[in-house]
């Protein structure tokens, strides 16, 4: 589950989750004399990343040392291969095509919000979910912004409605008009394939990267 709290930090939840996912990989690291590269990344995907992404659209942080702390797990995880361990992380990341833990989640939102326009029953949905009665040329599934109540760096601007819409609403229609989510996922991936923050979740733009 997800661990609440009355501020609505999520502090207490990714430290709880940190700790567990940490404990794993120190037993992956006990259990393991060798690692190659193909091995490590079922074995995290498996029984390590799930702890650090579970209800994430609801406690996706926006403190940096909280998005240091999730991402860290992966940063030592990684080191555990053999022959990785004079490789940077962006490095090691781009030889196993393993994304950041920041990419995941921001990847994990743009899901969540196709599903509300392709999947979800509008009458469950709640009054925050705001489409565009006039949607821009873009695409036709806009998002109506939300001013956060908090500024810019507040618990507000973070929640989901308010984080996802400047995003979502400047993904192109090929994207967004896909008619299944598997194909979603992966046009998705293909238009964020430069993505500086798939590799360094130090990135603070996020538009892809010129070829």
């Amino acid at each position: 589950g997800v661990i609440m709290d009355s501020e609505l930090s999520f502090e207490e939840h990714i430290v709880t989750k940190v700790k567990k996912a940490n404990s794993i990989v120190g037993i992956i690291r006990r259990s393991f004399s060798y690692l190659d590269q193909s091995t490590f990344v079922k074995i995290f995907i498996a029984f390590v990343r799930h702890h650090l992404e579970y209800g994430q659209v609801v406690w996706s942080p926006h403190l940096r040392k909280h998005i240091n702390m999730i991402e860290n797990v992966q940063i030592r995880a990684t080191k555990l291969i053999d022959g990785f361990g004079s490789l940077t992380y962006p490095e090691r990341l781009k030889k196993l095509n393993l994304p950041t833990l920041a990419f995941r989640r921001l990847r994990g939102d743009m899901i969540e919000t196709y599903k509300h326009f392709h999947k979800y029953d509008p009458n469950i949905l709640p009054p925050s979910y705001k489409p565009r009665n006039r949607p821009s040329r873009s695409h036709k599934y806009q998002i109506q912004p939300i001013r956060p109540r908090d500024g810019e760096r507040g618990l507000h601007r973070n929640s989901f409605y308010c984080r996802i819409a400047d995003i979502w609403n400047r993904l192109p229609a090929a994207v967004v008009d896909a008619p299944t989510i598997d194909t979603f996922k992966n046009r998705l991936d293909t238009h964020w394939k430069d993505l500086p923050l798939k590799f360094d979740h130090t990135a603070t733009t996020l538009t892809p990267m010129e070829e």
